[in-house]
Parts: C-alpha cells; sequence; structure tokens
C-alpha cells in the first residue's frame, strides 16, 4: 500500500477589514463562546498542521485586533483602502503571500465562523486533488470557505469589485470546481445583522 502523499501547503487568507455597518459594531470583536470571533477564526485555522501561514487582513479598528493576535502562524496585512470593499482586502492579503512560494490560499472571512467539520474535510480533498477549486456544500447549499490551487492564487492580484471579486475567478475554472460535502451548517451562514448573529451564535457557539 502506498504511504498517503503528504498535502500541499494552504495559507489561510482572513478577511476582518471591514467596518461591520449593518451589525452596529465590529464583527471581529463580536463574542463567539469564550473567546471573539476573530481569535476563534484563527485558532480553528491554527489546529491544521497543513495550514502554514494565516495572513489577517485588517483595516477598520486595526490596532485594536492586532492587539488580540497572539498565533505564531499569524502575519498581519493592513488595507488601508478598506471602505472600496472586499476586493481589495484580497489583494492585500494577495500581496502579502507573493514573498513566498506558491501555495494553495483558503479565503475565509472573519462572519462567516468556522468549525472543524468544515475545515478537515477540505483539507482532506485538498490532500486527494490539489488542482481543484474546493467549496464546501450543506444541505444541498454551496458555502464557504474556499480553497484555490496554487497555480490560480496570483489571480487573486487582479480581482475587483466592479467584476464580482472572487466570482471572476471562480466563474473563469468552473470545471476545475469540486464540492466537499459538510455536517455543519456554518458553512452556509453569513452574519450580517445582529438578529442572524444572535440566532448563529445561539445554535452554533462553542
Amino acid at each position: 500500500m502506498n504511504p498517503m502523499k503528504p498535502t500541499p501547503p494552504v495559507a489561510a487568507l482572513l478577511l476582518a477589514a471591514g467596518e461591520s455597518a449593518r451589525m452596529g459594531q465590529s464583527k471581529a470583536l463580536l463574542s463567539w463562546g469564550t473567546t471573539s470571533l476573530l481569535e476563534h477564526q484563527v485558532s480553528t485555522l491554527a489546529l491544521y498542521t497543513e495550514i502554514s501561514r494565516i495572513v489577517v487582513v485588517l483595516g477598520h479598528k486595526a490596532n485594536e485586533l492586532q492587539a488580540t493576535l497572539h498565533h505564531a502562524k499569524v502575519q498581519i496585512a493592513i488595507n488601508h483602502n478598506y471602505r472600496e470593499g472586499r476586493a481589495s482586502s484580497l489583494v492585500t492579503g494577495a500581496k502579502a503571500l507573493t514573498d513566498s512560494v506558491p501555495t494553495s490560499v483558503l479565503v475565509c472571512n472573519v462572519d462567516q465562523p468556522l468549525a472543524p467539520e468544515i475545515i478537515a474535510p477540505l483539507i482532506a480533498a485538498h490532500r486527494a486533488h490539489p488542482e481543484a477549486i474546493l467549496r464546501p456544500v450543506h444541505a444541498g447549499h454551496t458555502g464557504h470557505p474556499l480553497i484555490l490551487p496554487s497555480d490560480v492564487t496570483p489571480e487573486l492580484l487582479l480581482v475587483r469589485d466592479k467584476t464580482l471579486g472572487l466570482r471572476a475567478i471562480t466563474a473563469r475554472h468552473k470545471k476545475r470546481i469540486r464540492s466537499v460535502p459538510v455536517t455543519s451548517g456554518l458553512a452556509i451562514l453569513n452574519l450580517n445583522t445582529p438578529a442572524e448573529f444572535r440566532a448563529a451564535h445561539a445554535q452554533y457557539a462553542p
């Protein structure tokens, strides 16, 4: 029997630069279990040895958020243009990754809580299909986060909100998309309003 091949390295790109206007307060600082949502995201990603680094893109309240991040895997990237939209944070994060060898990238948002039931299946699928764009599926609905393969990640430098940002990349490479079944409903949740956050926290927070 052949030994299991090693998983190609993955960098996590965690977007946490927005102003959280609809939430009325910083989503990154919202409580999730016994910690903040930002710290929960980082600690969940840090569980996996296959994730070699975690680039956290900050903008709004950058100094306050940075002061809460101490994990060795974390690299901070500041998006001074965060008011321009999510695409500007993707570009900022992609620039921070250009100082290393090409790597696959897991793209996640601070307001989409992660769980091992989501990350572990994605990592396993990446081991088996390192050339694929991977997205979780729960209850028949596609969700988040995405893993982009290493030959596609340079395209993050070119994303723009007016061309639909990350969607433009997945549209160009739609034949390479693989869906990965996951058991956690967090994969299909978006936390934009206080009511959405309260409901999700009551059901899913550790």
